[in-house]
């Protein structure tokens, strides 16, 4: 049983290393960022915020219609995060190319990102080791892609 409560422990540690990013109370976030959430989100439920850095901030929280999605915010702007929960809506061409060229990789979420009125697909990957119900994700990417699926940038 110590064995468990210790693997499991080291798994929400290293989680959250891997995404270097904090959870954090509203109270703390720059209050330019939460006004502006609040503007644009006003029916917003789940909220969560989240700190990536001392300037940049991550809410994630369901829309009216449940849908989940996420607002980065920062001195450079602001970005919306629309979140593809369903697997079976991501496209082809992300997939074909998330398998061809980092076969080692599962797509572990897929947004689309909008950000200076430009729309793109963004993916995170990363590989994944362990056994039954204790998986650990190591090496995690986010790749970028255009709408019509061309390849950007890691």
């Amino acid at each position: 049983m110590k064995k468990i409560a210790l693997f499991a422990a080291l798994f929400f540690l290293s989680s959250g290393v891997l995404f270097a990013q904090k959870a954090v109370n509203e109270q703390d976030v720059k209050v330019n960022f939460v006004k502006d959430f609040q503007r644009q989100a006003k029916d917003a439920s789940d909220i969560q915020w989240w700190q990536i850095d001392d300037n940049t901030f991550k809410v994630t929280f369901r829309d009216e219609e449940k849908s989940r999605q996420a607002m980065v915010f920062s001195n450079k702007g602001m970005e919306v995060h629309y979140i593809v929960e369903n697997s079976d809506y991501y496209p082809k061409s992300i997939v074909d190319y998330v398998k061809s060229n980092f076969s080692d990789y599962d797509i572990k979420e897929l947004w689309v990102r909008k950000a200076r009125n430009k729309m793109t697909y963004q993916v995170r990957v990363s590989k994944t080791s362990g056994i039954l119900w204790w998986k650990k994700e190591s090496d995690p990417k986010i790749l970028s892609f255009e709408t019509d699926g061309k390849f950007i940038d890691e």
